[in-house]
């Protein structure tokens, strides 16, 4: 077997994550989590922090993104 088809990076990746916060507060939890990501000083954090920051803005935006989806699909 092709060691490359068993490593992480090709695996099939999971099914979204079912849960999906209402906008409003998906919307205060993008904002709080921009806010800490934006106060990270990167001349002294070390790539660890910098890694959960950015991992931190990653599933905020997805909670928005799925938040907004599921409001279009309640007005459609």
């Amino acid at each position: 077997m092709d060691p490359m088809h068993t490593s992480i990076a090709h695996t099939d990746l999971p099914a979204a994550p079912t849960f999906v916060p209402p906008l409003d507060i998906a919307r205060a939890q993008a904002r709080r989590t921009l806010d800490e990501a934006n106060a990270l000083d990167l001349d002294t954090a070390d790539s660890c922090a910098i890694a959960r920051h950015f991992g931190g803005v990653c599933e905020v935006l997805r909670e928005v993104l799925a938040a907004l989806d599921a409001e279009d699909g309640r007005r459609a």
